[in-house]
């Protein structure tokens, strides 16, 4: 009877580590929804920039450090601005660290 007992609470320890790794996981993610405010560093930087999603739930996005370096995924102030005032539709790809969302890449229509 104690041998069953253990086994099921070793399996119950295992799915709780499992669901916590996936639950904590860093993974990319995604969401949609139209840019409502840009904030520049410079002329060529963005500091951050705020998203409305389709759920009308308010994100504010840094950038992230390994995207700000390429200018191609987007992140570019005039290009940002640019979808604000469009009131276009763009998808943001991002992660999570430390609770700040951070963006790696966006694409639009």
């Amino acid at each position: 009877m104690r041998s069953y007992q253990l086994r099921h609470i070793v399996w119950l320890l295992v799915a709780l580590f499992v669901m916590l790794v996936v639950a904590c996981s860093a993974g990319e993610r995604s969401v949609e929804g139209i840019i409502i405010k840009v904030d520049v560093a410079s002329l060529t930087q963005v500091e951050t920039f705020t998203m409305r999603d389709n759920d009308n739930n308010i994100i504010v996005f840094r950038i992230a450090p390994d995207a700000r370096q390429d200018l191609e995924e987007g992140f570019v102030p005039s290009h940002l601005r640019e979808h604000a005032v469009a009131v276009g539709q763009v998808k943001v790809f991002y992660r999570v660290e430390d609770g700040e969302f951070l963006a790696l890449k966006i694409e639009h229509e």
